[in-house]
C-alpha cells in the first residue's frame, strides 16, 4: 500500500512525541522505584483510567472484534463483555482494597495477606518469577506476531524491520521515563485511536447507508449468518426449561455470564489494572479510574469496530476459492492459482480477488495450508479464502484519505508500543520488587534498583522477541501457562473475604488448574457425540467448568483440612485493607475498625454500574440498527444505573471517613 507524505508526517510526529516523553520524564522516573514503576503514586483518575483503556487496546483488537462480527454476529462479543461483571466488582471493592494495601504488584500482596505463613514468601517469589519471565514475555511475543500480520502489505518496507524499530522505540522511552512514559504516551495513543476509529466508523457506516442499509442488506443476503445483527444470541423454540431453548449460542452465553467472569485470574484485578490502581493518588482516584475504564472499554469503544465489521460485510463480501477439477497447482501467487487438470486440457485459472480494486485494498483470498505450487488438488477442495480479520485494514485503505490513514496507522503502531512498554515495565516491576529486592539484594539504594529495573526491562523485551522468533516451538508452553491460572479466580476472591484462606489454598488451586488444563489439552479425548463437538477437542465452556470445579474442590478441601492461621498475623492486613466478609476472629482484635457502612453502597455500586454499562451497550447498538424505541428504553436504564453509581460514590466517601479513626490504619 502506498502512503502519502502526509501519512508519514503523522506517523513520524508520533515517533518524535514518544522520544520527547522519554527525555522529559527521565529525571523524575530515575529518582526511585516508586517513580519508575508507579509514577510516585500521584496519578489522577482520568490519567490512570485512560492508561488502562489504552493498554487494553492491542494493535490487533479492532481486527479481532470486526472479524468476530463477520463470522458470527454482534453477540459474539459477549465472550469478553461478560467480564464487565467482574470489572464492576473491581471498581467498588477490589480497587479500593488494592490501593489501601499499598503494594506495588499482585505478588507483593501475598506476604501482606498471609503474614506468618511459612509458604507465603515462596509463593510470592514464584509468582514474581512467573510474571517477570514468563507471562509478560509471552504477551510481548504474541503481540509482536499479531502486529506482523497487520503490517504485512501495510508499509513499503520490511515489516520485521518496522516492527523491530517500533519495539526499540518503545523500549527507549520505557527505559528512560519508566511508568511516566507509559501513561503519558497511553493518553495520546487513546486520543489518536478514538479519533481515527470514529472517523473510519463514520465513513464506513455512511457509505453503506447506515443502519437501514445494513439491516436491508443482511436480510436479503442468504449467505450472511442469520444472527449477524443480533446483540444477544437466538434462543430455540421452547421455553427456558426445554432442551430446544438452549442453542449453542445461548448455552455459551450462559457459561460466559455464569462462570467465566469469576473463574479468571484477573477477577480481583488484572496485573495491568492493579499497577495503575496502585499508581493512583488515593483509593477514590483508583476507584474512579477503574470506573472510567469499565464504561469506555466495554460500552463505548467496541462499537467503533463493530460498525466497521458490519459495513465490511457489504463492502468486502467473503470469498472462498474451491478447486473445480482434479489436478495439480502449477502456479500460485497472490493474484491467482493455476491448476493443470489431471485428464489434460487447458489450465484452469482461479482469481483470488473479485476485482483489481479489491486486490489493491488488500482484500483477496489467501491460500490455506499445504496449497502451493506443485500440490495435488481434488475437485471441491478448499484452496483459498478471505481472512475476516483483514477486513478492518481493507476498510482503512478504502475509506480513509491521506493524513487520516496515517493517523489510524499511527494509532495501531502506538497501540502496539503501548502494549510492549506496559508489559516491559510490568515485568520489570515484578523482578525488582518481588525477586531482586525481596530475595537477592534487599539493602541497596533506590538508584541501584532503578538501574536493575532498566536492565530487566531490556531483558524481558529480548526474551519476548526471542519467543516470537521461535513462536511455533513455544505454542504449547504458552497454552500451559495460560491454563496455569485459569481456575484460581474463586480463591483470589476468597482471600479478600475469608480469614481461613491460606497460601497453600492458592498453591493447591494453581497446581490443580495447571494439571487439569494440561490433561484436557493434551491427553483427554472429548467424545464427538457431546455438544456436537469434534472428537478430542474439549469445548471452551466445558473446559472452563471442569477446570474451575476441580480447582474449587481441591482448594476448598486443602483449606478445610489445614489448621486455621493465627488471627494476630492477619491484623496488619485487616487494619490496612479493611475488607468485608468473614473475618470474625480478626475483627475481634480490631474493634475500632468499622467496615459495615461500606457494604450496602458498594453492592449498589456494583449492580448500578452493571445496569449502566450493559444498558449503554444495548442503547448504542439498538440505536445504530435503527431500533429507536428499544434504544430509548435502554438509554433510560443506563441513566438509572448512572444515578445509582452517583449515590454509591457519595455514600462510600462518607463511609471511608468514618471507617477507621485517625492513625488507625497502620
Amino acid at each position: 500500500m502506498h502512503l502519502e507524505p502526509l501519512d508519514w508526517i503523522v506517523i513520524g510526529g508520533y515517533v518524535v512525541f514518544a522520544l520527547a516523553v522519554g527525555v522529559i520524564y527521565a529525571r523524575r522516573a530515575g529518582k526511585d522505584v516508586d517513580q519508575f514503576f508507579l509514577s510516585g503514586r500521584t496519578l489522577p483518575w482520568w490519567l490512570a483510567g485512560t492508561s488502562m483503556i489504552a493498554t487494553s487496546f492491542a494493535a490487533d483488537t479492532p481486527l479481532l472484534i470486526s472479524g468476530w462480527v463477520r463470522q458470527g454476529g454482534i453477540w459474539r462479543n459477549w465472550e469478553w463483555w461478560c467480564y464487565a461483571v467482574g470489572g464492576a466488582c473491581v471498581v467498588f471493592f477490589f480497587a479500593r482494597w488494592w490501593r489501601r494495601g499499598g503494594v506495588m504488584t499482585k505478588a507483593e500482596l501475598i506476604e501482606l495477606r498471609y503474614h506468618g505463613d511459612p509458604q507465603a514468601s515462596g509463593l510470592r517469589g514464584t509468582l514474581g518469577v512467573m510474571h517477570a519471565g514468563v507471562t509478560n514475555a509471552m504477551v510481548i511475543c504474541w503481540v509482536m506476531l499479531a502486529m506482523l500480520k497487520i503490517m504485512e502489505g501495510l508499509f513499503e518496507v520490511d515489516p520485521v524491520i518496522t516492527l523491530g524499530l517500533a519495539a526499540v522505540l518503545s523500549l527507549a522511552y520505557a527505559l528512560s521515563a519508566g511508568f511516566w512514559g507509559v501513561v503519558v504516551t497511553d493518553l495520546v495513543q487513546f486520543a489518536m485511536a478514538m479519533v481515527g476509529g470514529v472517523v473510519l466508523a463514520v465513513f464506513a457506516w455512511t457509505a453503506v447507508g447506515g443502519g437501514a442499509g445494513v439491516v436491508e442488506t443482511v436480510a436479503s443476503s442468504p449467505e450472511l449468518a442469520s444472527g449477524t445483527l443480533r446483540i444477544l444470541p437466538a434462543t430455540g423454540p421452547g421455553g427456558p426449561w426445554s432442551a430446544d431453548f438452549w442453542t449453542s449460542g445461548i448455552a455459551t452465553l450462559a457459561v460466559f455470564l455464569g462462570v467465566s467472569w469469576w473463574a479468571v485470574e484477573g477477577i480481583d484485578g488484572a496485573t495491568v489494572a492493579v499497577q495503575r490502581i496502585a499508581a493512583s493518588k488515593d483509593e477514590r482516584e483508583g476507584l474512579l479510574a477503574t470506573l472510567w475504564f469499565q464504561v469506555a472499554h466495554y460500552a463505548l469503544r467496541p462499537w467503533l469496530w463493530i460498525l466497521v465489521g458490519l459495513a465490511s460485510l457489504i463492502v468486502f463480501p467473503s470469498k472462498q476459492v474451491v478447486a473445480p477439477v482434479d489436478g495439480r497447482i502449477v502456479q500460485a501467487s497472490a493474484q491467482e492459482l493455476v491448476i493443470a487438470p489431471t485428464g489434460g486440457g487447458e489450465p484452469v485459472r482461479l482469481a483470488l480477488a473479485d476485482n483489481d480494486e479489491f486486490a489493491k485494498q488488500g482484500w483477496f483470498a489467501r491460500t490455506v495450508d499445504d496449497v502451493e505450487s506443485g500440490a495435488a488438488v481434488t475437485a471441491g477442495q478448499l484452496l483459498a479464502q478471505t481472512d475476516d480479520e483483514r477486513a478492518y485494514v481493507a476498510m482503512m485503505v478504502r475509506f480513509l484519505p491521506a493524513g487520516l490513514l496515517g493517523l489510524v496507522i499511527a494509532s495501531l503502531l502506538a497501540a502496539f508500543m503501548s502494549t510492549i512498554d506496559t508489559h516491559v515495565n510490568l515485568a520489570s516491576s515484578y523482578f525488582v520488587n518481588d525477586v531482586y529486592r525481596r530475595f537477592l539484594k534487599p539493602e541497596a539504594d533506590e538508584h541501584h534498583y532503578v538501574l536493575v529495573a532498566r536492565l530487566a526491562s531490556a531483558g524481558v523485551l529480548a526474551l519476548g522477541t526471542t519467543l516470537a522468533y521461535f513462536a511455533d516451538s513455544v505454542r504449547d508452553l504458552f497454552t500451559f501457562f495460560l491454563a496455569f491460572l485459569s481456575g484460581v479466580g474463586p480463591v483470589y476472591v476468597a482471600r479478600w473475604l475469608w480469614w481461613r484462606v491460606r497460601a497453600r489454598t492458592e498453591i493447591a488451586a494453581m497446581c490443580t488448574s495447571a494439571a487439569v488444563s494440561t490433561y484436557l489439552s493434551f491427553v483427554f479425548e472429548w467424545p464427538a457425540t457431546i455438544f456436537g463437538n469434534a472428537a478430542g477437542v474439549v469445548p471452551g465452556p466445558a473446559r472452563v467448568m471442569i477446570v474451575v470445579g476441580a480447582s474449587l474442590l481441591v482448594a476448598g478441601t486443602v483449606t478445610l483440612l489445614s489448621p486455621p492461621p493465627d488471627p494476630r498475623d492477619l491484623v496488619r492486613f485487616y487494619r490496612r485493607v479493611r475488607p468485608i466478609g468473614w473475618w470474625g476472629p480478626v475483627r475481634e482484635l480490631c474493634p475500632d475498625v468499622q467496615v459495615e457502612r461500606e457494604v450496602a453502597p458498594a453492592l449498589v455500586g456494583v449492580l448500578s454500574s452493571l445496569l449502566m454499562t450493559y444498558s449503554l451497550i444495548l442503547a448504542l447498538g439498538l440505536g445504530f440498527l435503527e431500533r429507536a424505541n428499544e434504544a430509548w428504553i435502554a438509554a433510560l436504564c443506563a441513566l438509572c444505573g448512572a444515578l445509582g453509581v452517583r449515590w454509591s460514590l457519595r455514600r462510600l466517601s462518607a463511609a471511608r471517613a468514618a471507617a477507621v479513626p485517625p492513625g488507625g490504619a497502620g
